[in-house]
């Protein structure tokens, strides 16, 4: 995916909802003229063969065959066809846990359930990518991976307790970034915590807004900018970081 990109380096959106903006057409435009590689998540298994016929021939785009959570009960029946197209794409999402909309236990149970098989999955597939929903269950999310998972996991908009955060730091899982996040004290008293070289960012667009719109993936641009800040270096360095990182995520390399 980062083959022939140009002499600087390009931005990096790993978890976008393009197919849900009101005009997914113009956003993949916008991508493919702004050069911001993104991957373009989908919600249901139904819903992925639509948006990879979007995003057909794209440089810069990418299709992700997902089940988020919040469906997870209601769409576990999908889970055949998700079999079916995952060998058609490299990325997974969005997929995980979300234990904030239900305290139900036997619900709670239905989600893992899903996520443990699609985990198995990936696994012996050894090559994916996954960008992982982990609120309020960020505990199961880690450890439902166990310790010699064969892929990559981004855990997207991490909001879970520092020793969660520390298991996932350890297991070389990467953590994106949104302009949402970058204005909350405790993700940024967090990310003291996270090596650089594990940090990716992400529009989460068009839920996260930003100046007051949808966020867009060229909107990761601010992050950038504000990582750098943080990490008291400059801009085009904080760049070039983050294109590493994603370039590494991309040869599955372990994080060093």
């Amino acid at each position: 995916m980062v083959k022939g990109a140009g002499k600087e380096p390009s931005l990096v959106d790993t978890h976008c909802h393009v197919d849900l903006y009101p005009d997914p057409y113009e956003l993949v435009r916008r991508i493919e003229a702004a050069q911001v590689y993104t991957i373009a998540v989908t919600n249901a298994p139904s819903v992925f063969r639509q948006t990879a016929a979007l995003v057909d021939g794209k440089r810069f785009v990418r299709p992700a065959i997902g089940l988020h959570p919040e469906l997870a009960s209601q769409r576990a029946n999908e889970l055949n066809l998700m079999w079916q197209y995952l060998p058609k794409t490299r990325y997974v999402g969005e997929v995980g846990l979300d234990y904030t909309t239900t305290t139900s236990h036997s619900e709670r149970a239905k989600q893992r359930k899903v996520f443990e098989a699609i985990i198995s999955r990936c696994h012996e597939a050894a090559d994916k990518v996954l960008t992982v929903h982990s609120r309020s269950a960020a505990e199961d999310v880690v450890d439902a991976f166990g310790e010699s998972f064969q892929g990559v996991v981004i855990l997207h908009w991490y909001s879970g307790s520092r020793r969660a955060l520390s298991k996932a730091i350890s297991r070389g899982f990467y953590f994106s970034v949104n302009t949402a996040m970058i204005g909350s004290k405790k993700w940024l008293n967090m990310l003291k915590l996270v090596p650089r070289e594990q940090i990716l960012t992400e529009s989460d667009g068009p839920f996260v807004r930003n100046a007051g719109a949808p966020a867009r993936p060229e909107d990761v641009a601010s992050v950038a900018r504000a990582l750098a800040k943080r990490w008291e270096t400059t801009e085009p360095e904080s760049r070039k970081l983050l294109y590493q990182n994603f370039a590494r995520l991309l040869r599955n390399k372990p994080v060093s």
